[in-house]
């Protein structure tokens, strides 16, 4: 119990911390949104930018310039004026790739950071080498893009020299929070910007211009209202409402993980959401689809991001454009709607990896009557039987959207599996459940569940889902044993690049060779079948005629039906693989190493390269 109670206090104390970086974050939001001058904008985000970042001794904003096609220093910090004159191409070192292909950059290492400024011009380097006397010291940099939707803007970039440990991935979420506002701020006070010049050039336009500024000022004043209801914990429902409100047509926002809509209604698309996220998930920028097959275009879909993961999407009736205010509210809307979602998330991610390192630290339990008191703290009545499925999902995407994919496979299982007397988190890429029964009666319902699950998975979605499962009887102080089991079944599947599901028990033979580096299994491989592995097709065929007797279990008759050859064509091919392989198939040792080398090749080939 006081462990348990340790594990809450240190929730609570976690949340704190994520609600005060979120109150500094509201408070820097409104502070950079009080002005609309360009300088004072640069000046308010760099002095916020290092209270959230505060290990950060060091930084400066490059602000793209469109004529030099350069990232331009506009304001700095913890440097001397020789920063000034540090102007990169786009590309070039560290914040150029930045600025380019709009990715973050934490580098915690002195050599990889040099290494990233390999392609930096002598005078650049010479520029930044002088811009501060403990240069030869650093630590760690943190660069973040600030980009306005697909509009790139320029650069935030920050120096640790003294502490070791710096800059972090916390740093990394909370700047990356940071830079979408910013962004806006930057992006409002470049248009002030032109307005004012414009204003000042062109008397004629004078009345548009009026309406662009007023415009702008209700930007400013859509922003700051929506902000304040995010600042007071309205929370996501009252947003949506409050945009709603101000819009001149209606709004619904459909969430990617819990799969529903807010505010809840009955609409056409309710049923297709797995689809329509699926045309959003790797969208940045809005379009009109159509949806339930309808002739023409008539929702206007706007992603809903955080960086790379991608939150949900906001849909707007009808296939007209827009109006401006419109547009205005969805703008501002969307960066404090994707900050307000991460605040849940950051909850939700917390709570499961205090779960995940509770669980772990149970499986390590060996004392039975310590681990009965750790399950009781897991919510696990200890019973005679014992189911543990590891679902872990992979593809080319990056941890973070793995994760995101992972919650999302998580609701739809919560959704299906009575979750009484059993434990189901998500942690990285990876989902564990893991269930206590008086018997293996519940083992084919819940794996039923698991598998009908992925398949929902896997037929929707590129990112591939799979599962090993391991079930048995179960005396306290032996989950750890389970869990290895599920892990090595999952471990099978992904050598074999198979989806679904695998129990442990079905495994057979193959689990002696599990932990086998794939090197390991290639040489020996190559040592027994090198021979006949030329690429001539006469070899070729050898080699397919020795497989399929190997699988017809020696059979000649079954055999040569199969290669559809007689009898005698056959005894005369085994014979010469036999010479050619110095072996003898009626030798117990020959065969057994030739049939293990055939099993090995149809069961881990895949994972194998062809060099044999």
């Amino acid at each position: 119990m006081e462990r348990k109670e340790a594990l809450l206090q240190q929730l609570s104390i976690e949340n704190q911390k994520a609600q005060y970086h979120v109150m500094n974050l509201m408070e820097s939001f409104r502070a950079m949104n009080s002005t609309l001058e360009l300088d004072e904008v640069l000046n308010k985000i760099m002095h916020f930018a290092l209270n959230i970042v505060e290990t950060a001794e060091a930084g400066y904003i490059q602000m793209y310039d469109e004529p030099s096609n350069k990232l331009i220093i506009k304001t700095y910090v913890g440097f001397n004026e020789n920063i000034s004159f540090f102007k990169v191409n786009i590309g070039e070192s560290i914040t150029g790739k930045v600025f380019r292909d709009s990715c973050i950059r934490l580098i915690t290492t002195r050599k990889e950071i040099y290494d990233s400024m390999g392609d930096l011009s002598k005078e650049n380097f010479d520029f930044i080498d002088k811009a501060h006397h403990n240069n030869q010291n650093i630590q760690s940099i943190l660069s973040v893009p600030v980009s306005f939707g697909t509009k790139r803007i320029g650069v935030m970039t920050f120096h640790c020299f003294d502490i070791e440990d710096g800059l972090n991935e916390t740093d990394l979420l909370l700047l990356q929070s940071f830079a979408s506002q910013a962004a806006i701020a930057l992006h409002n006070a470049q248009l002030h910007t032109e307005v004012q010049k414009s204003l000042d050039e062109v008397t004629h336009l004078s009345q548009r211009l009026k309406e662009t500024n007023a415009l702008l000022e209700k930007r400013t004043e859509i922003h700051n209202h929506l902000t304040e209801l995010s600042v007071q914990n309205k929370g996501l429902k009252a947003i949506i409402i409050e945009m709603n409100k101000l819009m001149e047509k209606k709004l619904v926002y459909a969430d990617y993980l819990e799969g529903k809509c807010y505010p809840q209604q009955r609409a056409p698309f309710t049923e297709n959401l797995v689809d329509l996220f699926r045309l959003s998930i790797n969208k940045t920028e809005p379009a009109y689809v159509s949806i339930n097959e309808t002739p023409q275009p008539v929702y206007y879909i706007y992603p809903i991001r955080s960086g790379s993961v991608f939150l949900g999407c906001l849909i707007i009736e009808g296939n007209t454009a827009l109006s401006a205010l419109d547009c205005i509210i969805v703008e501002q809307g969307a960066p404090i709607l994707s900050l307000e979602i991460m605040k849940l998330r950051s909850q939700t991610e917390i709570m499961y990896k205090k779960t995940y390192e509770t669980y772990q630290q149970f499986l390590k339990i060996k004392n039975p009557q310590q681990a009965e008191i750790a399950a009781k703290e897991l919510g696990i009545h200890n019973h005679y039987f014992l189911q543990t499925a590891l679902i872990e999902l992979d593809g080319n995407v990056d941890l973070r959207s793995l994760e995101n994919d992972a919650l999302l496979l998580l609701t739809h299982l919560k959704e299906k599996i009575t979750l009484e007397n059993s434990l189901l988190f998500s942690y990285n890429n990876k989902i564990t459940f893991f269930s206590s029964a008086r018997d293996a009666v519940g083992e084919t319902y819940i794996t039923k569940i698991i598998e009908s699950s992925i398949k929902w998975w896997n037929e929707r979605f590129t990112v591939v889902a799979r599962a090993g499962i391991s079930t048995g009887h179960y005396y306290p102080g032996q989950a750890e044993e389970n869990h290895l089991k599920a892990e090595k079944a999952l471990l099978h599947l992904k050598k074999q690049k198979k989806k679904g599901i695998l129990h442990y028990r079905d495994i057979g033979i193959s689990r002696l060779f599990l932990h086998h580096p794939p090197e390991e299994i290639n040489s020996f491989l190559r040592e027994t079948f090198s021979l006949l592995w030329t690429g001539q097709e006469k070899m070729d065929e050898l080699l397919h005629t020795l497989f399929t007797y190997i699988q017809n279990n020696r059979s000649m008759t079954s055999t040569s039906k199969e290669l559809h050859i007689h009898a005698n064509t056959l005894y005369h091919r085994i014979k010469k693989i036999e010479d050619i392989l110095d072996m003898d198939f009626s030798d117990h040792e020959d065969y057994l190493k030739v049939h293990l080398a055939v099993y090995l090749y149809k069961t881990f080939f895949g994972s194998l390269t062809k060099s044999i």
